[in-house]
Formats: structure tokens, C-alpha cells, sequence
């Protein structure tokens, strides 16, 4: 592990909060802020390492300190003063080493002005330290749009109210970005701070609000690109909200253009890692954690839960419970005391392990069922599904172990067994490897194989035959809609918009009440367009037929080819799997598949 490993060939950069030498209440707000963005904006060019704002600030009284434990290479320092309606700002870039100030300027501005002041200082300042490195910019030039004074300190105020990590503080900050797009309504930072409002909401796991929350951080997110394609933070948030709906094309390209954005924002580092871990990039995931608390080496303790899973998944065991241990608030998600059961697991420490998957149970009550009891079944299936895996994890021997081996493990009411095992259905190349009840075989791969594999990667849920088939149909809702099941859908999601937009009422969110009113408006009109009265459906055409036949043909025509190689596997394919205009993958069983 390596947790104090040197950025190579960047210069690091440590801004301190400007000073306000003033009394003027109305300008704090601006100033307060003022620090936070030009750090913000200073780390979008490469080759610059910006401390984080987090550990800068406890140093600031402390030059010593800045240069030995943050090992800051510059730091720029400022002041504010105010004179009637101008604002007097001076601004020093000193060299640590030295300490030599190798630039000092004064500038008078009005605070109308002041914004395209900073975009000076930045450039200055840049300039200046350009000379001091083999220096590239990014692909985009930095490039700051005009944005109106009043829209911008709306914009501060609720990003000082985001950083306050509460429901409340979230919704106070949503009215100040909402208040600024009133002013400014192609503000890209407003739409991005909304973004984020949500985001926080959902990555919290407020599980009674999951799918608002998520709808809400990609919606923002999106409107966020509109104006402005390069905006990282909106970046990362798309690419966490597609990771999570399986959309992994998506969610890599999201990340990675969020990250060469900005390669130096901390806190957007462990969220970039964070999905990559997911896609399978766990050693890239240590490489971006161990740069993230180089960056912000006073609040490394922000980081270690991440690190630790990391580690996990990278099969270091040892450095992801040494991580582990260092984590003390219970500011973490839900399931990171399964994580660290199962690193006990790999450790064959069952004492632990035990001990670690109870404190998790207990978890998964109080946050996500909230009852009185909990089913270790339903928690265990409950991680298995809401983690975003796109390939082979470490949990999947840890889980089949708790599965099988722990007798207090119960037996669930709908008859669901607790034995399973691990089983595998890999293609390689132009075979598949099949592995199911201590039996392995390989076969030709064909298509009716890859719809398996998506039915066994996806248990209990429902494909449409045309997303199997991987038909570009001309209306898909009209397709959708020649299914009753299409129908029932469509009306318990109106039931559901109906509760949603209550709730957006009652808090005042007018701009997520109106966005539900409108889904809801469009599901009533798109429900009398296709069916008639008494609930008749329309005629539709011939496809979605033809699409439910040839998958429901190709479907069992893998599962015989399988029969004649490895009949358990086929015969527990034959009693799991239901074809129709519908497929789904329903087994008796929890069975781990490696697909």
C-alpha cells in the first residue's frame, strides 16, 4: 500500500481562504465562496496537483505546516477589502521553498466585474507556473461563460449548503439553484448543483426515495451538458446513475471524460474510482484513491472505506482490512460491514466475519427494511442485487459461503431454498464454459446462449423480447403496449407519479413537480392512444410477435445443444427460465452465476 507515494511531475498547488477585511454582510457570501471555486477551477489543468480545500484550510496559519505535511510546492494567498461600491482584492503566489513571492498583484473591481477578475488570476498565475513544467491543457481550452452576478451568488450560497451532507441542507440548497436559474436559466453550475442535491440523496441510500433521487441526479446531470459538455461533476454523476441501471458503456465513457476534465478534484477521484471498481477497473481504482488522498492528506479518513473495497476487490485482503480498521464513523454505506466480513472471510478469520456481517444485519434493518427483524436471506439477496457489477467480484465465494454454510441462515416464505452454489456460463471467445453442480463443459456459443447469459445475470426481472432481440422497433411504446402487462405497468406507475408529485408538493420542489406532472400527463395520453375503450388494446404489427418467437425458439434450442453435454445444467435451465413476449430467469434457488 502506498499512502504517502509522491504525484510525479505535477507542480502542488495549496490556495488558502482569501481574508475579508470588512463588515459588509452582503459581500461575504461571494467571498466565502471566492476560494472554493478558484481551486475548483485551477484543477482542471493537468500538470497542476490542487491541495484540497479540506486540508489547505486547517493549515492556513501555518506555512510550516503547509509545506511539510502537504508538501505544497506554491501557495497562493489574498485578501478582500471593500471601498464603497469597489471591491480592493490582492493576491500573492509564493514559492514554499523560499518563500519567495514570485507574483503580487492588486485588483480594484466592482462586483459586477469580479468574476472576470478571477478568470485574470487564473490565467496570470498559470502562466507563471507554466514556465516551470512541461505543460499540456487539456483537450478544451478553459474557458469560464458569462454568467450574471446575482445567478452566481445563488449558485455559492447552495453549494455551501450541499457541503453540509443533510436532507434539509440539500433542499435549502436546491431553492438557491433553482433561484439561480431564474435569474441565469442556462447556468450550467445551477443545474449541476441540483444534480448533485440529488445525488447526494441517493448515494445517502434513502431507499424510500431511490428512484426519485436517481431520476433527479441523471435529469440535472443531463440539463447540466446542455450548456456546459465539460462539466466533470455532471460527468461523474451520469456515469454513477448508468453504472447503476447496467448501461457500463455508458458509465465508463462518463467517468473518463469526467476525469480528464479534471484529474484533480479529490473527492471527484473517489467517485470516478468508485465506478470503475465496478466495471472491473480495480487496480486503476487504487491508483486514482492513493492520488485522492495525496490531494487532501488531512481527511485521508474521508477515503478509507473506499480504499479498503478497493483493495478488496484487487484480492490484497491484508491492506483492505488494514484500511477497514481505520474507518471509525458510521458515515458509511450500508453494506460496507459485509465488505469487510467478507475480507475477513478471505483472511479465515470467522470470528470476525461474523461479527461484521451482524453489525451489516443490523444495518440493513434500521436503513433499509426498518422493521423489527431481519430476514439474512433477503439482506444477502438485497447486496447481491443493488451492487453494479459488471464482472466477477470477491464477494461471490463469501456470499455462497453464507449461503451455505451458516445455519442460521433461515428459510425464506416463498419457499426459496438457502443451499446454492457457484455456477458459471462464460463465453470465450467463439465458446462458452459452462459450470453448474461440480460439472463443467464447453460448447459452441451461439445467440439463444447470450439471451441466457442476460436472463442469468438478471434474476427475477422481466426482459421484453425486443430488448433480447435487439430490435430497433418504430414504436417501441406501441409495441409495449400489445402486452397487458405493459398496461398494469403503465398504471402502477401513474399510482406511483401520483404519490411522487404529492411529495414534491408538500417540500415546495416545484421543478421536480412539474417535471412528474408532465411524465404523468404523457403516460395518460400515451395509455388513451393505445387502447381503446374497456381497456381494449389496439391493434399493433406483426414484430413484437415474430420477436417472441424467435427468441423463445433460440432460447430452447441452446437448452437442448446444453442437454446433450450437461443435462443437470439443462434441466435446471428448463424449470428456471420462462419465455414469452416476457423472459425471466426465476430459480428455485440463490445461485451465484459467473456470467
Amino acid at each position: 500500500m502506498n499512502l504517502k507515494g509522491q504525484i510525479k511531475n505535477e507542480i502542488r498547488v495549496a490556495v488558502l481562504p482569501f481574508q475579508i477585511f470588512t463588515n459588509e454582510e452582503g459581500l461575504s457570501p461571494l467571498i466565502s465562496e471566492f476560494t472554493d471555486d478558484l481551486i475548483a477551477n485551477f484543477s482542471r489543468f493537468i500538470g497542476l496537483s490542487l491541495i484540497s480545500q479540506y486540508s489547505s484550510y486547517e493549515m492556513k496559519n501555518n506555512p510550516a505546516e503547509i509545506t511539510g505535511r502537504l508538501a505544497a510546492d506554491y501557495l497562493i494567498t489574498g485578501s478582500f477589502r471593500k471601498f464603497g461600491e469597489r471591491v480592493r482584492m490582492n493576491v500573492q503566489l509564493i514559492r514554499m521553498r523560499d518563500r519567495c513571492i514570485v507574483f503580487v498583484k492588486q485588483y480594484n473591481d466592482s462586483l459586477d466585474t469580479i468574476l472576470q477578475t478571477q478568470d485574470d488570476i487564473i490565467e496570470q498565475i498559470v502562466s507563471i507556473l507554466q514556465k516551470q513544467i512541461d505543460y499540456d491543457i487539456l483537450s478544451f481550452s478553459y474557458k469560464k461563460n458569462k454568467v450574471e452576478l446575482a445567478a452566481y451568488e445563488n449558485w455559492l450560497m447552495g453549494m455551501n449548503y450541499l457541503k453540509k451532507g443533510s436532507l434539509r441542507n440539500d433542499l435549502k440548497a436546491r431553492a438557491y439553484f433553482e433561484e439561480a436559474l431564474k435569474i441565469d436559466p442556462y447556468f450550467a453550475r445551477a443545474y449541476s448543483g441540483l444534480s448533485l442535491s440529488y445525488f447526494n440523496e441517493w448515494t445517502c441510500q434513502l431507499w424510500d426515495r431511490w428512484d426519485v433521487s436517481k431520476k433527479g441526479a441523471h435529469n440535472f446531470a443531463l440539463k447540466a451538458l446542455e450548456f456546459d459538455e465539460n462539466d466533470y461533476i455532471s460527468l461523474t454523476v451520469l456515469g454513477r446513475t448508468y453504472l447503476y441501471t447496467e448501461e457500463f458503456e455508458k458509465a465508463e465513457h462518463y467517468v473518463r471524460k469526467s476525469l480528464r476534465m479534471n484529474p484533480n478534484d479529490a473527492d471527484n477521484l473517489i467517485q470516478v474510482a468508485f465506478t470503475l471498481m465496478f466495471l472491473g477497473y480495480e487496480n486503476e481504482s487504487i491508483k486514482l484513491y492513493e492520488k485522492a488522498t495525496e490531494l487532501n492528506p488531512l481527511h485521508q479518513n474521508d477515503y478509507y472505506s473506499y480504499g479498503s473495497i478497493f483493495y478488496f476487490e484487487a484480492g490484497d485482503f491484508e491492506t483492505a482490512l488494514q484500511l477497514g480498521k481505520m474507518v471509525t464513523s458510521n458515515n458509511y454505506w450500508v453494506d460496507f460491514p459485509a465488505y469487510m466480513a467478507a475480507t475477513y472471510y478471505h483472511l479465515s478469520d470467522f470470528k470476525q466475519m461474523r461479527i461484521y456481517w451482524d453489525i451489516f444485519l443490523e444495518r440493513f434493518k434500521n436503513h433499509i427494511t426498518k422493521s423489527s427483524t431481519v430476514d439474512e436471506m433477503e439482506a444477502l439477496e438485497w447486496q447481491i442485487k443493488v451492487n453494479p457489477y459488471k464482472k466477477k467480484t470477491n464477494l461471490m465465494e463469501f456470499w455462497n459461503y453464507i449461503s451455505n454454510n451458516n445455519e442460521t441462515v433461515p428459510v425464506k416464505k416463498s419457499g426459496v431454498q438457502t443451499q446454492n452454489e457457484m455456477a458459471c456460463f462464460i463465453q470465450k471467445g467463439e465458446m462458452r464454459e459452462l459450470s453448474f453442480q461440480g460439472e463443467t463443459a464447453v460448447i459452441k456459443d451461439n445467440k439463444g446462449n447470450r439471451d441466457i447469459a442476460r436472463l442469468l445475470a438478471q434474476p427475477e426481472k422481466e426482459i421484453h423480447c425486443t430488448e433480447l432481440m435487439e430490435t430497433v422497433l418504430e414504436d417501441v411504446h406501441l409495441a409495449e403496449a400489445a402486452d397487458q402487462k405493459a398496461k398494469s405497468d403503465y398504471q402502477r406507475r401513474i399510482l406511483q407519479l401520483q404519490g411522487e408529485i404529492d411529495e414534491a408538493e408538500k417540500i415546495n420542489n416545484s421543478t421536480e413537480a412539474n417535471e412528474l406532472r408532465e411524465e404523468y400527463d404523457n403516460l395518460i395520453e400515451h395509455l388513451s392512444q393505445s387502447f381503446g375503450l374497456a381497456g381494449k388494446k389496439r391493434k399493433t404489427g406483426t414484430y413484437v410477435e415474430k420477436a417472441r418467437s424467435a427468441v423463445t425458439w433460440r432460447i430452447r434450442n441452446a437448452i437442448n445443444k446444453i442437454e446433450k453435454i450437461h443435462p443437470q445444467l439443462a434441466n435446471h435451465l428448463s424449470k428456471s427460465i420462462k419465455t414469452g413476449t416476457f423472459c425471466s430467469y426465476k430459480p428455485e434457488r440463490l445461485i451465484i452465476w459467473d456470467v
